[in-house]
């Protein structure tokens, strides 16, 4: 068994902080170092934040990693893949790195674009990690495959771990009676790109007129009548979760996404879900079973998928039970924390000189993996570098 001295190197930017603030409280058993980028190396993200971010983002990286490791840790567990192009790799260090896209995907994506100079040579610098031996934690089979056709890793290095949803919070309401107004939700914090603005035109049309459109975002603007603004709720917070679970059917007409907690959590929540086809939305929202993906944000389309909901509620309520089992299945805390603590007890064994832990199996698998039973540092709170040096 081997000994792991766990440092959490992470991200502050939107959407992953949650990943952050899981993490943190999640593998507080390890007695962790915490360490936040945006905290390192400040001087390079201002001097890049116009021109060549790539640079700012692995710069800032790199100053948070080495701080981790001069903290004593031998595994390195960071977020994203775009701040890690440039991590120190000494003997006896592993790293443990979780994405939801390449930066290719990444320029493809949001600009439309193939990665052009400086983003293609920092991104090529990510091949170090590769040769090292570091594992890939993959949000999504999207992310997943992008890795292997870019990077080439391995598939003994590729682990699949979609984020995960709290399903003793987010869960179906008990309900008396149906709605007496079918229940639209939409979720998204960058209003446009989310497609807000598609939702506010699907409120003024006249078949759903009887449809009340719940739009939830501190960007949202006074819609057509039938719309109900919600512009200060907090993430996980208790009235989105009842709102949330309160609501009919989810929707999200998406111009560029990578992933959608709120889709999953909507889910979780037993609704149904009519979505775009970005990035890894279509794993958690499957065509057909548990929602609709649609290829396009338009009106004409989300407009006719709409219809077909409301004038079908059977379809409604079984979309919606195969949409919480397949949180269940896939996207539940229990499925994420047993496979992200079988790759820390194995890059531990690895980095002590055992190539295999004999107690962690299945890395490569689809979340549902058992929990390794590898040894891990006593129980005790995560502690800042300054606490352990002290």
């Amino acid at each position: 068994m081997s000994a792991v001295a766990l440092a959490i190197v992470t991200n502050g930017s939107v959407g992953w902080k949650t990943v952050r603030t899981r993490w943190e409280n999640d593998l507080a058993d390890y007695s962790p170092t915490l360490h936040h980028i945006e905290d390192h190396a400040r001087w390079a993200s201002r001097l890049t934040e116009n021109h060549a971010k790539s640079v700012g983002l692995a710069l800032s990286g790199r100053a948070t990693a080495r701080e981790a490791i001069r903290s004593g840790a031998n595994i390195v567990l960071l977020s994203t893949l775009q701040n890690a192009p440039f991590m120190p790799l000494p003997p006896g260090v592993n790293y443990a790195v979780y994405g939801d896209c390449t930066t290719a995907q990444l320029a493809e994506l949001y600009g439309g674009k193939t990665l052009g100079f400086p983003g293609s040579a920092v991104n090529a610098r990510l091949r170090r990690l590769v040769d090292h031996g570091c594992y890939f934690l993959c949000m999504s089979e999207w992310y997943r495959d992008a890795l292997r056709r870019e990077l080439g890793v391995s598939e003994d290095r590729l682990v699949m771990l979609p984020f995960y949803v709290d399903t003793e919070k987010w869960k179906p309401a008990e309900r008396e009676a149906p709605n007496a107004r079918p229940q639209v939700l939409f979720i998204g914090g960058d209003f446009r790109r989310k497609g807000g603005d598609v939702v506010y035109e699907l409120a003024g049309l006249e078949r759903f007129a009887n449809v009340d459109f719940h739009v939830v975002s501190p960007y949202a603007e006074t819609g057509p009548p039938n719309v109900r603004v919600h512009r200060s709720l907090a993430p996980e917070s208790p009235d989105l979760v009842r709102l949330t679970a309160a609501s009919d059917i989810f929707i999200l007409p998406t111009r560029a996404d990578t992933s959608s907690l709120a889709a999953m959590e909507a889910a979780a929540c037993g609704l149904p879900a009519i979505v775009t086809r970005c990035g890894g939305i279509p794993e958690i929202v499957l065509d057909g079973s548990t929602g609709s993906v649609l290829d396009a944000p338009s009106v004409d389309a989300f407009s006719e998928e709409l219809s077909a909901y409301l004038a079908d509620p059977s379809m409604v309520a079984e979309r919606g039970r195969n949409a919480r089992q397949h949180i269940l299945r896939n996207y539940s805390k229990t499925v994420h924390m047993a496979a992200l603590r079988d790759v820390i007890a194995q890059a531990a064994a690895e980095v002590s000189g055992n190539r295999r832990a004999p107690a962690c199996t299945g890395l490569t698998a689809s979340p549902g993996t058992a929990a390794c039973s590898a040894d891990r540092t006593p129980p005790g709170q995560a502690r800042t570098t300054s606490e352990r040096r002290g």
